[in-house]
């Protein structure tokens, strides 16, 4: 490989990278996400061998930083950034090359053992899809905001992010107890971003009724649906595996970092 060198994202070469990109939509959904609905808050850095893309950094929102490509391609890519504390979002080969510049100091995920969450991939196709509705599950809009917002204790701003594509919920009441969502979407692929019950309301089904809910609607709208998961969450890998969905061989580390001195 001739020695890489890294260039800022421009017009000259965004055609190469996302034909670089196009090759596994899966393993680059985000970045091709991001940079073709949320480019006014992405900044992007490509990898060159030559004239050949080789990998790629995404800074997104001033706060993650997502590298994929060779695993050489990660300290040309990463002198470009001067976040202090971002979080990772990167393959297994890129860890060596982050830790010479950052040290992790929490996971993506909380219930992950030790600082770096692994995020396994898993997809369902009509074909293997298998649903699983034991509750009534209805369809969620912004004017739901509030009771999501008190679900997930969050900002009002992250909810209306979350009830963007599609989003689905179990209510007891007037109180939101359980939901699942897919604000983003690729063409014909769809990602689950969102799934969430009360700690209280846990072990009674209500994630399997929403997924299988949420994935029955995406599908019916002719999309495949992935999602990320925790290595280190054996209960929503069983209950995903439950309605069909299965691995992709798709592996990536989240964590936060800071940067060393």
């Amino acid at each position: 490989m001739k020695p890489i060198k890294s260039v800022p994202l421009d017009t000259n070469i965004e055609s190469r990278l996302f034909e670089f990109t196009s090759k596994d939509k899966i393993s680059h959904f985000y970045a091709i996400y991001d940079l073709q609905h949320l480019r006014e808050k992405t900044l992007a850095w490509v990898a060159l061998s030559g004239s050949r893309v080789v990998g790629y950094m995404i800074e997104y929102d001033k706060r993650i930083l997502c590298i994929r490509g060779e695993a050489e391609c990660v300290m040309p890519l990463l002198r470009n950034s001067d976040l202090i504390t971002p979080m990772f979002n990167i393959e297994q080969k890129h860890l060596s090359g982050v830790r010479r510049l950052y040290e992790p100091t929490a996971p993506a995920d909380k219930m992950t053992e030790g600082l770096i969450t692994t995020f396994l991939v898993m997809k369902t196709i009509p074909t293997s899809f298998t649903p699983v509705i034991k509750h009534k599950v209805q369809e969620m809009m912004k004017e739901d905001a509030q009771a999501l917002i008190d679900l997930l204790d969050t900002e009002p701003q992250r909810a209306l992010d979350l009830l963007k594509g599609f989003a689905v919920g179990i209510f007891e009441g007037k109180r939101l107890v359980s939901y699942a969502s897919s604000p983003e979407m690729l063409g014909d692929l769809a990602i689950i971003r969102g799934v969430y019950t009360a700690p209280e309301e846990r072990s009674k089904g209500y994630a399997t009724s929403v997924c299988s809910a949420l994935v029955e609607k995406l599908l019916q709208q002719g999309k495949d649906v992935m999602l990320y998961v925790s290595k280190d969450n054996p209960a929503a890998i069983r209950t995903y595996m439950k309605i069909g969905f299965k691995e992709t061989g798709h592996v990536s580390l989240g964590f936060v970092a800071k940067r060393k001195e």
